[in-house]
């Protein structure tokens, strides 16, 4: 009995775990979306790349942003998923701003937005920005196209700027790909702005690069196209979007977390390196905290303190640890020079120094993570296989001058 109990924990850990490494997209559009599956060809691409993506799709047909902020089932999807990433494509009309003002457009996607905030605060939005129809492959049909697409990439990156998302560029390689070849449609036909097996395979390939910020160039998934298709409209997808990442605002409002700090004594200035945020929580590992963003903080006492930073976005939170040693090695006004080498580092049984100046006139400390002096000699290699495993430091101390020099370094059996 206690071996089958073993077995069935074991695989629902298996099962956690890949849940975990998995992917999570939800699709929310039209049929612009859903053609030719398109998300399911974006889903397989990412499989084949070893991203293993699931995808969700809910795109009722002629709908748009102003559809969507009163239907209870785009809602529903908000809700029933962890999603990673949210894609909401504009309505066909709503994108170039024909149908509603583009500030319509944007307030419809701040409710949509915040929804999908409130119960994934940790998911990525991001806006899908179409390609329009072509009315035919003369130079006043192209001209209207690309004035056309002028207007959809202004409009999607002002919804971008202005609820500090992303958009995949799909409209931009259709773009480069029409002007470039007007004998290859990309669309059913003359007039029709849903996308042939080509486009969508296009827009797959946009949206692999996009979320993943990876090449989408040497899948297997063809399709129903040719090798050599699927190899020229995955060079289109990838150079559209990795060689021009903030057009699209590809990570130009992603939220960055990092910190470092000044010693003086026990005094401790930290300085808050973290980007687009909306607050921060400091633990100092003393049992005191702060909200403060550039916080400074004096320790009772001399010892290893693990310094948690934790910022937040949408009501997402991002941690990151550091340890800060206070008094570790008991040394006052510390100076320090170049010309030490400390090796192996790791180390099992010794530790040797190397010195570009003249050996007789250093000794060396070494001081556990409490502090505490281990070993003091002016020998240049030390024996060190008696001691724990653990963090340890080193000062290499100038006897005449008193200049010192500290270094970390690790003990293992």
């Amino acid at each position: 009995m206690k071996q089958i109990v073993l077995f069935l924990f074991f695989i629902a850990m298996n099962l956690h775990m890949q849940a975990q490494d998995t992917t999570r997209v939800l699709f929310i559009g039209n049929s612009i979306t859903y053609f030719n599956n398109m998300p399911q060809t974006f889903e397989a691409i990412a499989n084949s790349h070893g991203d293993t993506t699931a995808v969700t799709v809910y795109a009722p047909g002629g709908t748009g942003f102003v559809n969507h902020v009163s239907n209870p089932n785009v809602f529903a999807q908000f809700r029933q998923g962890n999603w990673d990433y949210v894609v909401l494509q504009p309505g066909s009309n709503e994108s170039p701003g024909y149908s509603y003002p583009i500030s319509e457009t944007l307030s419809r996607g701040r409710i949509l937005q915040d929804s999908i905030y409130k119960y994934n605060p940790c998911a990525k939005v991001l806006f899908y920005e179409i390609s329009y129809g072509v009315w035919g492959n003369s130079a006043s049909n192209l001209a209207t196209y690309n004035n056309t697409m002028t207007a959809i990439r202004n409009n999607l990156t002002y919804l971008s700027d202005s609820t500090e998302t992303f958009f995949a560029p799909v409209g931009e390689a259709f773009r480069t790909a029409w002007n470039q070849d007007q004998n290859s449609l990309l669309w059913g036909g003359y007039g029709d702005i849903h996308p042939n097996a080509k486009g969508s395979y296009i827009a797959a390939c946009v949206f692999y690069a996009t979320i993943f910020q990876k090449p989408s160039r040497g899948s297997t998934v063809v399709t129903s196209l040719s090798a050599a298709d699927a190899d020229f409209y995955q060079e289109l997808a990838d150079t559209t979007v990795l060689n021009y990442l903030s057009n699209w605002r590809i990570n130009t409002f992603a939220p960055t977390i990092d910190f470092n700090y000044t010693t003086n004594g026990n005094t401790i200035s930290f300085t808050n390196l973290s980007t687009n945020i909306d607050s921060s929580f400091w633990d100092f590992g003393d049992g005191t905290t702060s909200t403060v963003f550039d916080p400074m903080v004096t320790y009772g006492g001399t010892g290893n303190y693990n310094v948690t930073l934790t910022t937040y976005k949408n009501g997402c939170a991002k941690s990151m640890e550091q340890t800060v040693a206070i008094g570790v090695l008991g040394v006052e006004n510390v100076k320090t020079w170049s010309g030490s080498f400390i090796y192996p580092n790791p180390t099992k049984d010794y530790l040797n120094i190397e010195l570009e100046q003249d050996h007789s006139k250093y000794h060396f400390e070494v001081y556990n993570h409490l502090g505490e002096l281990i070993v003091k000699t002016n020998k240049r290699s030390i024996q060190i296989a008696h001691l724990p495993n653990g963090i340890y430091y080193i000062n290499v101390v100038n006897t005449e001058t008193l200049e010192s020099q500290i270094h970390k370094w690790k003990k293992y059996s």
